[in-house]
């Protein structure tokens, strides 16, 4: 599956720079991703037993890696126990296979590019088969990772959750990514797009929840003006095993850059992705709104 996740000591080179000013922890240990139990997950969100395994997915990604040419990662939403820094929210801004994250309050900065992600061994497990999309979820037999998501022909898509400790300061990240071999060029006609999404809770209890729901994508063709809009919806808990609060998320009117590519909104109410694979056979990307952080993959009708 997604098993291309972000490297942890990469972390702690930032975090290192923000809790120089003291060690010791305060509060409660940060949380952990808490993963669905099939088969009551696919009753739930109606999906069907997987139709291939995380073998499979494993097998696909390195072929896909090696033509990745965008990856995407949205804000990178952070909890510690320290009493000076509660939070910490990294701002990640990609171009091509690099992102640069950044801690608005501190100035610190941090880079990421393809080469620094790496593939971890992991306990996974597919879960089920949506729209032609199988989900797996992933937990490093440490503990310290998790991922739920799924590698399609084209491109890749998934939420994490990441841990680690620094001084004696736990820090907990949640953050959405996708990337693939971008298709390079708009839609010639207009079009729709079919798939899942998956997310994590920003803040709160929700951030130990794994979210689900169904992706619309369609893409309206207008002289000089291409837009493509979002929908999300049927967003079910599937750890708790009950429908989220908010059933939709609608994004509208994003704009389509020559490349293929789309984007729109700040942290913490933004869109971005991408059409991969020829004849813009799939698109994915992340999402940040109402308190959910995710990412989504969705295949042409």
């Amino acid at each position: 599956m997604i098993q291309s996740l972000l490297r942890v000591g990469t972390w702690v080179m930032a975090i290192s720079a923000l809790s120089a000013a003291g060690c010791g922890g305060g509060g409660e240990e940060p949380d952990s991703l808490q993963p669905a139990q099939p088969p009551s997950v696919r009753q739930q969100v109606g999906g069907d037993p997987p139709a291939e395994t995380e073998a499979d997915q494993d097998a696909r990604s390195a072929a896909i890696i090696s033509r990745v040419d965008s990856l995407i990662i949205s804000t990178s939403y952070g909890i510690t126990n320290h009493k000076d820094f509660p939070t910490l929210d990294m701002h990640a801004q990609c171009s091509g296979t690099t992102c640069t994250f950044r801690h608005p309050g501190t100035g610190v900065s941090l880079t990421l590019s393809l080469a620094d992600l790496q593939s971890l061994p992991a306990n996974s497990e597919a879960l089920l088969t949506k729209h032609g999309i199988t989900l797996v979820q992933g937990k490093s037999t440490n503990g310290i990772v998790d991922a739920y998501g799924s590698v399609m022909t084209h491109a890749l898509f998934a939420v994490q959750g990441e841990r680690t400790t620094l001084n004696d300061t736990d820090f907990a990240f949640r953050h959405g990514i996708a990337g693939g071999d971008l298709t390079g060029s708009t839609p010639a006609i207009n079009a729709r797009w079919t798939g899942v999404m998956v997310g994590t809770g920003r803040t709160g209890s929700l951030r130990q929840n794994i979210l689900q729901g169904d992706a619309v994508l369609e893409a309206e063709l207008r002289f000089g003006s291409d837009q493509i809009k979002a929908t999300f919806s049927d967003i079910q808990n599937i750890t708790t095993g009950a429908a989220h609060t908010e059933q939709s998320i609608r994004f509208e009117n994003i704009p389509i850059s020559p490349d293929g590519t789309f984007r729109a909104g700040l942290a913490g109410n933004r869109i971005q992705g991408g059409f991969y694979g020829p004849g813009h056979a799939e698109s994915a990307g992340i999402f940040e709104r109402s308190n959910i952080v995710g990412a989504f993959g969705a295949k042409r009708n």
